[in-house]
């Protein structure tokens, strides 16, 4: 199971680089600029949050730390809009 899992209504897009999730029962967007982009992209592809701060320390120059604290907190961001799964913002 990835680190951070859309909930099913909510479809993550990257293809310009710069991100977006729909969710599809609202028909809303939420623009994701570059960094999150990136965050989304590598907790979608590793299964803990250990992972998707390794594979984010090769692409963001910034302590693990605060990537950790990023990651934290675009999870709870996403979680306040119900685009997460139940109990997804806080994996570890």
């Amino acid at each position: 199971m990835p680190a951070l899992r859309l909930a099913d209504h909510a479809v993550f897009d990257d293809t310009d680089g710069a991100g977006v999730i729909l969710d599809t029962r609202s028909g809303i967007y939420l623009s994701l600029n570059a960094t999150a982009t990136l965050m989304v992209r590598a907790a979608l592809s590793v299964d803990t949050l250990a992972e998707t701060i390794d594979r984010l320390r090769q692409q963001i120059e910034a302590s693990d730390a605060i990537l950790e604290h990023g990651l934290r907190s675009l999870a709870t961001q996403l979680d306040q809009r119900a685009l997460l799964t139940p109990k997804q913002g806080d994996r570890s």
